[in-house]
């Protein structure tokens, strides 16, 4: 009987035991799951902390873009005035009721050509790149919007503005391949460019035009500024 009853004891208390281990078994795993939980809350809250910094941002860039958008508003406002001043320049009776007729009456294009060309040969370039802007503006499909480019380009490029400049000569030559101005416009544009840095477009537009105008006068002119710059 005794043994028997030993017997029990040490079964009971086997029992016990692996119940003790695999409590601390689940315990340890439970911790371990704590762990990851917490890791992976902290990443979300990292994560959120991003979004929202980066909603921020966001709004930021577009309050600037709203600013921008503002100031281009603000520019073609005094486009416009200018329009109207170079109308009552180039219309008779430019002063009293007469001026003031006259700024309401539609500008010819080629008036504003006229009067804009004038400018720029009186080096008068910032009113002058204001008159050629305009005009090729409102006027995209006159019969001297190429032209126009062209004067617009030699209006920045005089008036300091190189960059501006750069682009008049890029957009003539986009949007009239087939012009008869194409040689002089690669040959502006590349020499606008110099200053900006980019040396090595500058010797491709140069090299397209010897080549592709070899007879053009601005053939020799390219040829020259290549080897300044080799």
């Amino acid at each position: 009987m005794k043994n028997v009853t030993k017997l029990i004891f040490m079964a009971g208390s086997g029992f016990l035991l692996s119940g003790c281990i695999a409590s601390e078994r689940d315990m340890s795993t439970l911790k371990l799951q704590l762990q990851e939980l917490n890791t992976t809350i902290t990443q979300m809250q990292a994560n959120q902390a991003e979004l929202a910094g980066k909603m921020e941002e966001l709004n930021r860039n577009l309050s600037v873009s709203n600013e921008n958008l503002s100031q281009v508003d603000a520019q073609i406002f005094k486009l416009s005035a200018k329009l109207d001043d170079l109308t009552a320049s180039v219309r008779p009776g430019g002063t009293g009721a007469a001026a003031e007729g006259s700024q309401t009456a539609a500008l010819l294009p080629s008036d504003l050509f006229a009067e804009s060309k004038s400018h720029l040969d009186k080096g008068a370039y910032e009113p002058a790149a204001i008159g050629f802007k305009l005009y090729v503006t409102k006027y995209p499909d006159s019969e001297n919007t190429e032209q126009a480019y062209m004067y617009l380009g030699d209006a920045y490029i005089a008036a300091g503005q190189t960059k501006q400049g750069a682009i008049a000569y890029a957009t003539l030559l986009q949007k009239f391949p087939k012009s008869k101005l194409i040689p002089a416009a690669r040959l502006k544009y590349a020499l606008s460019i110099v200053p900006l840095g980019k040396t090595d477009e500058a010797k491709l537009y140069l090299s397209s035009v010897v080549q592709d105008f070899p007879s053009a006068p601005e053939a020799k002119t390219a040829q020259k500024e290549l080897a300044k710059l080799k």
